[in-house]
């Protein structure tokens, strides 16, 4: 058996770096934070050969004083904490001391820092955890690192790393994380000699619309609310720019960016049914809490932390995201070009009809030149029916585009919900009872979930081992196939992917398979009661889901289509 021993010092240095630097992103990111942590107000970070050949990252921060640079090279040295309970209240982005270190044990590091008070810079030099020169130096106010040859004694690591584009793109995103961070200090960015990011001082929402909405904040929804011990605020992406990856979604808890889980789910939970699956939020989250009820110490790069009652953080966050999403109008504009050929296909719109909407489905109301609608959707004035699909309505600003079947499964939803709070869903007798032979995997789930399908206005009983007696079905939808619509229900229990508990899957089902259809024709009465309907709901712009209802075209393009603009 091989005996132990004591590592040589430069062999545990290059082991323990790994805890630190695990690639190029990882440096530039350590020595950012460093220069946050140092007061800057200006960072440059400069970048060659994807971080390998050299990192740079330079600022105009508070500098080292002389006699305190070669200790910012010794494992532990700290200037940030002092004591065992400081690990509690920790406020900077850094504290653990072993940045530089470990930074130097698998490169060649060149720091020149000079305090405001100073008449000199100072330089050192360490070159695998060696300190090769330490001398005056000429230099501005500040401190300036210069990282060359990463890995260049420990070749293993370099197999470990992507594509040079894939770990360019890494370094990208800890310097966005870090300009998000700190929305008052300018960063400028270059790659092989080309800038590549500059965002002088701004304030948080401009420093935001920048980096997530192209730099138009009329996208982003501004979410404030209270936590358990803190406050959140927050910019959420409106959904029509949600993306088919989660990118483009960062979490900072007292300034520093993490990676939570938790409040990733819940900033998504607010999302529900705002985003078709297979979608994703675009947000900046800002979490300002007791630093008493945060670890920060639970990864060896501080990127997860742990928080103490992450039940009811991760509650409260999802209701202050969805709080918000829903306070404002999500209509998505359409993108008509400036110009338009000479010759173009002609869209023929049918006037609404006077007969052929299914009663079943739509309440009949008055007719009237426009009806006044909820604060989130304009009045809108009712003008037909595009392709038996698509109902067009005048707004005060524009063209609306109103899908029928999307607006109708919000409405119907939405009633089903409601009637549950009010005590049950009305039942339609079926004349005739039906019976149905069933699976024992759906006649399980309909004896399982026998409360949620009665809830919903389901009146079914077991009638022998595998078949099923159905006497009602919810009033909703009793025009539609009965046996269908069960199977439909019975399908939706044995889905745990929509819907937060068996009644609401049960309601999505339902309204799914009872709303108007691409191709009915509606009346003029069910044109005004659809819009009517539609502008009563909580959330008049998206099916559950998450596909848009409603689809507006400016007047303004409107005006440019036909050059009048």
């Amino acid at each position: 058996m091989t005996s132990i021993q004591i590592l040589e010092p430069s062999v545990a240095e290059r082991i323990a770096a790994g805890e630190v630097v695990e690639r190029p992103a990882s440096v530039v990111k350590e020595l950012v934070e460093n220069s946050l942590d140092a007061g800057a107000r200006a960072i440059a970070i400069d970048i060659e050969g994807a971080g390998l050949r050299l990192i740079r990252v330079s600022d105009d921060g508070e500098g080292i004083a002389a006699a305190e640079v070669p200790l910012a090279f010794q494992r532990f040295a700290t200037s940030k904490i002092r004591r065992l309970e400081d690990l509690d209240a920790v406020e900077t982005f850094g504290f653990r001391g072993e940045a530089l270190p470990s930074i130097a044990a698998v490169a060649r590091v060149t720091l020149t820092t000079r305090p405001p008070d100073a008449d000199v810079a100072t330089r050192i030099v360490v070159t695998g955890g060696t300190v090769e020169g330490l001398a005056p130096h000429g230099a501005p106010a500040g401190t300036s690192v210069e990282v060359a040859r990463l890995f260049y004694n420990t070749p293993a690591r370099l197999k470990f790393l992507k594509s040079p584009a894939r770990e360019q793109a890494l370094i990208a995103a800890a310097v966005e994380r870090a300009a998000l961070a700190a929305p008052r200090v300018a960063f400028r960015f270059t790659v092989d000699g080309r800038q590549v990011g500059l965002w002088p001082p701004a304030a948080a929402t401009a420093r935001v619309a920048d980096l997530l909405a192209s730099g138009r904040p009329g996208d982003l929804v501004e979410a404030r609310g209270a936590l358990p011990g803190g406050r959140l605020t927050g910019w959420l992406a409106r959904p029509e720019r949600g993306r088919p990856a989660r990118t483009g979604q960062y979490v900072f808890v007292n300034r520093r960016p993490v990676s939570s889980a938790a409040l990733r789910r819940a900033v998504e939970q607010g999302y529900a049914q705002l985003l078709p699956v297979g979608r994703f939020p675009v947000f900046a989250l800002f979490v300002e809490i007791d630093p008493a009820l945060v670890d920060v110490n639970v990864h060896p790069r501080k990127l997860e932390v742990r928080f103490r009652d992450e039940g009811a953080l991760f509650g409260a966050v999802a209701r202050t995201v969805r709080a918000a999403l829903l306070s404002v109008a999500l209509v998505p504009s359409a993108v008509v070009p400036a110009s338009v050929p000479a010759v173009a296909a002609r869209p023929v719109v049918e006037p609404a009809r006077a007969g052929g909407v299914p009663a079943l489905v739509l309440e009949a109301r008055e007719p009237a030149a426009a009806y006044p609608a909820a604060d989130r959707l304009p009045a809108l004035r009712p003008l037909g029916q595009l392709m038996a699909t698509y109902v067009l309505a005048e707004g005060p600003d524009g063209l609306y585009l109103i899908d029928q079947h999307a607006a109708h499964e919000r409405v119907v939803y939405e009633r089903l919900l409601a009637a549950r709070q009010r005590g049950g869903t009305a039942s339609q007798m079926l004349a005739v009872p039906l019976t149905l032979d069933l699976t024992p995997a759906q006649m399980s789930l309909a004896v399982g979930h026998a409360d949620a399908l009665r809830a919903l206005g389901y009146e079914a009983e077991p009638f022998g081992a595998r078949t099923l007696l159905l006497r009602a079905v919810p009033a909703a939808a009793a025009g539609r196939e009965p046996d269908a619509l069960l199977h439909r229900a019975l399908g939706a229990l044995g889905d745990d992917g929509e819907g937060a508990d068996p009644f609401e899957r049960l309601a999505i089902a339902t309204a799914c398979h009872t709303a108007i259809r691409a191709g009915d024709r509606l009346s003029a009465e069910g044109i005004a009661a659809l819009l009517a309907d539609l502008a009563a709901t909580e959330d008049p712009f998206t099916c559950f889901h998450g596909r848009p209802t409603v689809v507006r075209v400016a007047r303004a393009q409107l005006e440019r289509w036909f050059l009048r603009g």
